[in-house]
């Protein structure tokens, strides 16, 4: 049989060695912990400051864009002056559009090509050139129109310098169509 002592000592052993166990690891492993967190925030740190370096980088070239960008817009206008002069230079076209949409930059467009931009608010009796009508829906008025008016209706205004060169295209069409009609009549 095994003496009460023996028993005692073995247990003020366990939490002894427990104890120191506790001890050590607290204290050892106290600063390993503090060295691998501070690692991590390091690493952190480092990723943070190359992602807002990348953003930044990327702001410039966004930038950059943006003006190369505005620079060939210019540009497309340009030709399309120099193609439409003759042309278009000192014709009149009539406008209308619905209230909501903005004019702008086509507008912008139309007047560097040299043509005159005349806004319909309403009706006009006498129309002598063509009628560009911006907008998913008709005027009312429209209907009143001599037969020989022309028109053409856009739905959506062309932002893109492809879809400006069209629209002029076909204000180009409109007003030859119109002059050969009024050469036959």
């Amino acid at each position: 049989m095994i003496h009460f002592r023996y028993h005692l000592l073995s247990l003020i052993a366990v939490f002894f060695a427990l104890g120191v166990g506790i001890l050590l690891g607290g204290t050892a492993g106290q600063n390993w912990f503090a060295l691998g967190e501070k690692e991590v925030l390091t690493r952190m740190e480092e990723k943070y400051d190359r992602a807002l370096k990348s953003n930044n980088e990327l702001k410039q070239q966004m930038r950059q864009l943006l003006k190369e960008m505005e620079q060939s817009n210019q540009d497309v206008i340009h030709l399309m002056a120099m193609r439409y002069a003759n042309d278009l230079q000192g014709k009149r076209v009539y406008l209308w559009h619905q209230p909501d949409l903005q004019l702008g930059r086509i507008a912008q467009v139309m007047e560097s090509v040299g043509i005159e931009l005349v806004k319909v608010e309403g009706g006009i009796a006498q129309i002598d050139g063509p009628l560009l009508l911006f907008g998913q829906a008709k005027p009312d008025w429209l209907s009143q129109l001599p037969s020989h008016s022309r028109w053409l209706q856009v739905e959506q205004v062309p932002i893109t310098p492809a879809g400006q060169w069209e629209l002029l295209e076909n204000v180009q069409k409109l007003l030859a169509e119109m002059r050969i009609e009024h050469e036959k009549s």
